[in-house]
């Protein structure tokens, strides 16, 4: 720990980032230290060593070895948890194996959940007939009362055989009251599946031995630093024998004597894949301890490095910008927040704009890519906005190795790109106006 957080820690132990970028959007695939990548590295070698011996004999106790030093980190029993690719790979490993009722099953979810989830439900909607109901989030709410409101109101009615939501929303990015949610579904005897893709390594996620979830899933590779990509699953008990991998593969007809062992033996071993960023936990868990000092640590940089850059950036976006943000102010975790970038509703000019993106989800999703690309490949400084409630909404991402000055020059860009391809599209407007 003799090297402080910020640009000197970035230097030191995450090399492998390309020293012109300004990264300050983690949240949406995460960095991974040198030492890390460095592991993963050996790992892909002593596979290809001598493949026969590694598939056959050691891949799958060095797969438990991982698992249980993920466990023993989080404060949970090893014997729930499974290793997957993402957290939208757990998210369809859980609903593509649950036996639904197709013919009167219904799930509910809510209109911030990740995009990629909720089209699981979709597709299972519209291939076998499961009915689902969605509830209607719209940020900043007044609290976590009002929340739970929401859901409650459905709920209530005992209809829903399972009920998917997020701890951390992606876009925009905001807390959701996960434990009284998960009190909420066990009330109306409702299952609980819980998004939880940005949780691992910025929330305490020891809730789920007093709460017992049904199901959770969160990414590794987002904020734990481990290597793309990497993600666990957690599955109560009672669950472990109808819950299959994905793909299915070998382990479905396999019987085993030892059912506590069951879900790790069922995913220790599903094909011919690279285990290496699986195996590369336990080296991402010994940075974080004795580089980075733990938790705590690096949670507490995280937040105070978030407050002051929000007033930083609410003054470079100008009149009309805010902090997403609730009365009791717990919408935020350490690592994403997000500022309003008002130029669409404080500038009469871009009215049409507005209108247009709020109509028309192709024309948002075309300037937004615009904009993506300009910053990515122009000034190699990204954060991602969104288009919600009728307002802009950028998020940016807090890590241990940013400073200050990376979010007064990601804002001044954001501003600009986005000024400009609006003028862009308002010289588009007007020219296909004349030829009318």
């Amino acid at each position: 720990m003799s090297v402080p957080f910020g640009h000197k820690f970035k230097e030191t132990y995450f090399t492998y980032l390309d020293k012109a970028v300004v990264p300050i959007n983690h949240g949406s695939y995460g960095t991974t230290p040198t030492a890390v990548l460095d592991e993963q590295k050996y790992i892909c070698e002593q596979h290809e060593h001598y493949p026969d011996k590694y598939e056959y004999f050691e891949a799958a106790s060095k797969y438990i070895e991982q698992v249980k030093l993920l466990g023993d980190y989080l404060g949970l029993d090893y014997h729930n948890l499974a290793l997957v690719s993402n957290a939208t790979s757990g998210i369809n490993t859980i609903l593509r194996s649950f036996p639904f009722d197709f013919s009167k099953d219904k799930i509910l979810f809510h209109s911030t959940s990740y995009g990629a989830c909720a089209n699981t439900v979709k597709f299972l909607h519209d291939y076998y007939g499961l009915q689902y109901d969605v509830v209607d989030l719209v940020f900043p709410m007044e609290d976590d009362n009002e929340i739970l409101s929401k859901f409650e109101k459905k709920l209530s009615s005992t209809r829903y055989k399972m009920c998917m939501f997020d701890m951390i929303s992606s876009m925009p990015s905001g807390q959701l009251p996960y434990e009284e949610l998960i009190k909420l579904c066990h009330r109306y005897d409702t299952l609980t599946l819980i998004d939880g893709a940005h949780a691992a390594g910025q929330v305490d996620l020891s809730f789920i031995n007093e709460l017992k979830p049904d199901f959770l899933v969160s990414n590794l590779h987002k904020w734990l630093f481990v290597p793309k990509s990497c993600a666990f699953l957690y599955v109560d008990p009672k669950y472990h024998e109808i819950i299959q991998t994905l793909p299915v593969s070998w382990n479905y007809t396999q019987k085993y004597e030892n059912k506590r062992d069951l879900l790790l033996n069922k995913f220790a071993k599903t094909g011919t894949i690279s285990y290496s960023p699986f195996l590369t936990i336990g080296k991402a868990i010994e940075f974080r301890k004795e580089v980075c000092g733990g938790e705590d640590r690096i949670r507490k940089y995280q937040m105070d490095l978030q407050q002051q850059a929000i007033p930083v950036i609410i003054k470079i976006f100008g009149p009309g910008a805010k902090l997403l943000q609730n009365k009791r102010s717990n919408l935020n975790p350490p690592g994403m927040f997000n500022i309003k970038l008002p130029v669409l509703n404080y500038n009469q000019k871009y009215e049409i704009l507005l209108k247009k993106m709020i109509l028309d989800g192709s024309f948002f999703a075309s300037f937004k890519q615009l904009c993506d690309h300009k910053m990515i490949y122009q000034h190699k400084v990204y954060a991602p906005f969104s288009l919600h409630n009728g307002d802009l909404w950028v998020r940016f991402s807090v890590q241990i190795f940013n400073e200050i000055d990376d979010y007064v020059i990601g804002a001044k860009i954001v501003a600009q790109v986005t000024s400009k391809v609006l003028d862009l599209e308002l010289a588009k407007l007007s020219i296909n106006d004349s030829k009318l």
